[in-house]
């Protein structure tokens, strides 16, 4: 499958890029957890992104959008890498996951609008 062999390309090269630049001899688990709270900070603004493109709905506001869901992908990618989690388990899990969710028992949007599963022993 080239998409995945795509990806796992992708993942090293970031991976590399993103040791060769922040590393500074913090290896697992310190750096791979920092990589998560960067992430965390990422879909911080991802959220304002969206919501301005949501105000104007602007093609330059759109793009930033993208631009910000692709900071957090990379930052996903690369923890991943670092957990030596490859790119064909990522998606096998995925949709095994996906599957799990399907089965579940939905709520209702909280104030956020996320809505969470309903917790059951079958499916958690």
């Amino acid at each position: 499958m080239k998409e995945i062999e795509e990806l796992q390309i992708l993942m090293n090269d970031i991976s590399k890029w993103s040791d060769e630049t922040f590393d500074n001899g913090n290896n697992y688990p310190d750096r791979t957890i920092s990589i998560m709270y960067h992430l965390k900070e990422e879909v911080e603004e991802t959220i304002e992104a969206l919501k301005s493109y949501f105000d104007t709905c602007s093609n330059d506001k759109f793009n930033l959008v993208i631009d910000e869901i692709v900071d957090c992908f990379i930052l996903l990618l690369d923890c991943a890498k670092h957990m030596n989690i490859s790119a064909s388990c990522l998606i096998d899990r995925s949709k095994i996951k996906l599957q799990i969710n399907k089965k579940r028992i939905w709520g209702t949007p909280d104030k956020n609008g996320v809505i969470h599963h309903i917790k059951s022993k079958k499916y958690d």
